[in-house]
């Protein structure tokens, strides 16, 4: 009988120390699973803020080269309609290419 009683308190003690394993298991569980949201929501922000700047500054910097490249064109057509021409010289030039002189 008291075999028994032991055996059956073995049995309890086993049960519980299942459950109890049972419960810190779902709690890791859950609290693993808080820690990951959390830092899924975290990165996602700092994503979301560093693509933001980025593209802002792809923005300026497509501006900048932009007013750069229209400032070279209109020196450089301020630079063509400032050359002189000389028709005569350049008609006698081609005479001169297709006369063979």
């Amino acid at each position: 009988m008291i075999e028994q009683d032991v055996i059956g308190h073995l049995i309890d003690v086993e049960r519980q120390a299942y459950d109890l394993l049972l419960d810190a298991q779902t709690e890791a569980d859950r609290r693993k699973a808080t820690a990951k949201e959390q830092a899924e929501k975290a990165y996602r922000a700092a994503y979301e803020q560093l693509v933001g700047e980025l593209e802002l500054a792809l923005s300026e910097g497509k501006k900048q080269c932009d007013a750069s490249r229209d400032r070279e064109y209109d020196d450089f057509r301020n630079h063509l309609r400032s050359i002189r021409q000389d028709r005569t010289s350049f008609n006698s030039y081609l005479d001169s290419l297709y006369s063979g002189h």
